[in-house]
């Protein structure tokens, strides 16, 4: 068994962000630490190149579920409603999402439209929403700041050419 440098950056990220909950008593980690986890590549271009996949998908996602509770208010949140509204709005947001080119987002940016119509209590829908946005911007900025502090395999390897010349 191998723990690589990426391996160690994941954990490391991972700890901070639940430092960070911690600290300014955030309700949950969850979201910031798979953002990190997400998030954090093999090198800093795809870092933030992933990054922000996550950060606009999950803001997507909760622009949707705010879309979507105004729809259900308007029209009733049967499960009929329910049956079609959602896969609507989840084609036009993979779309939208897709013409952006942040194809990399659509799981996270589902996960959170679904996440916070069907498991969030109704009164807690938007505080949720912006919650979640917030810690994708969390462990987004712990996995580039970790990526950018701690060497990474190309560093390494450019520090050994270095000594050994």
């Amino acid at each position: 068994m191998k723990i690589g440098l990426r391996t160690i950056k994941t954990g490391l990220s991972v700890f901070i962000c639940i430092l960070i909950s911690i600290v300014f008593h955030r309700e949950t980690y969850v979201v910031a630490a798979l953002t990190a986890v997400f998030t954090l590549r093999e090198d800093m271009i795809n870092t933030l190149k992933f990054g922000k996949h996550r950060v606009v998908g999950n803001t997507f996602g909760a622009m949707f579920s705010i879309v979507a509770i105004f729809l259900f208010k308007l029209f009733g949140d049967g499960k009929e409603v329910q049956l079609f509204i959602m896969p609507l709005l989840i084609i036009f947001m993979i779309s939208l999402l897709s013409h952006f080119g942040y194809q990399e987002g659509t799981v996270g940016a589902c996960a959170t439209l679904l996440t916070i119509l069907f498991m969030i209590p109704e009164t807690e829908s938007y505080h949720y929403a912006f919650a979640r946005v917030i810690d994708s911007f969390i462990g987004m900025f712990v996995a580039i700041g970790v990526n950018q502090l701690l060497p990474n395999r190309k560093m390494l390897k450019d520090l050994e050419k270095q000594l050994n010349n």
